[in-house]
């Protein structure tokens, strides 16, 4: 396959992945020594092991982070710092993308930035809605009240109370948050501390 031939197959996809690139043109050593090749060369960016996208001058898509953080590790969805900041829970603006999987922890990092993933269970994996970014492009962002509950959940170790999410992490629980809401994400995790945390913000 020549670049060419890639760019004809790619070029109306927001980022493609190497389960593609096998499709168009069968895998093999070959293939994984052009995308070597095309990697040096800048005219392929690697978003992760696996997941790529043409470089800025040759892509027709400029999917957004959101969309990125969504696609290139499934199932997940943007929740704990990035989106407790979106909606001004905590005041911080965070660059990373913080999101919530049922695989394995992990991160990513490549020239649209860091991609944080933590693990959780998945009977708790729910309380997210499907947003469109700037292209249409689907991503899945965490609802208020599920991103407060992961991220009480996943710092539990560090919290003794409520006290410390409005001292050490500055929270600031909307008014209109949804306490009914609260309290169903928190029972899928079945942890007692949790239960009493969350029955204490305000």
């Amino acid at each position: 396959m020549t670049y060419g031939e890639l760019k004809d197959k790619v070029s109306g996809l927001p980022l493609f992945s190497w389960q593609a690139l096998k499709m168009f043109a069968g895998g093999g050593q070959e293939l994984k020594n052009q995308i070597s090749r095309w990697k040096r060369g800048g005219k392929l960016l690697a978003l992760r092991k696996g997941f790529y996208i043409l470089n800025a001058k040759e892509r027709k898509h400029n999917p957004s982070r959101l969309f990125i953080a969504s696609e290139i590790y499934k199932p997940s969805y943007i929740s704990l710092e990035y989106a407790l900041s979106s909606y001004g829970i905590i005041p911080e603006k965070v660059s990373t993308l913080t999101c919530i999987t049922t695989k394995k922890t992990q991160v990513f990092a490549n020239a649209f930035g860091v991609f944080s993933y933590r693990h959780i269970k998945p009977e708790c994996f729910t309380g997210f809605i499907a947003n469109k970014d700037e292209e249409g492009f689907t991503c899945y962002f965490a609802e208020p009240e599920k991103a407060v509950v992961d991220f009480i959940y996943l710092n539990l170790n560090k919290l003794k109370d409520t006290g410390a999410l409005k001292g050490s992490y500055r929270f600031e629980i909307p008014a209109d948050i949804n306490r009914t809401k609260l309290q169903m994400f928190a029972k899928l995790f079945k942890n007692e501390k949790l239960l009493e945390i969350i029955k204490g913000v305000k």
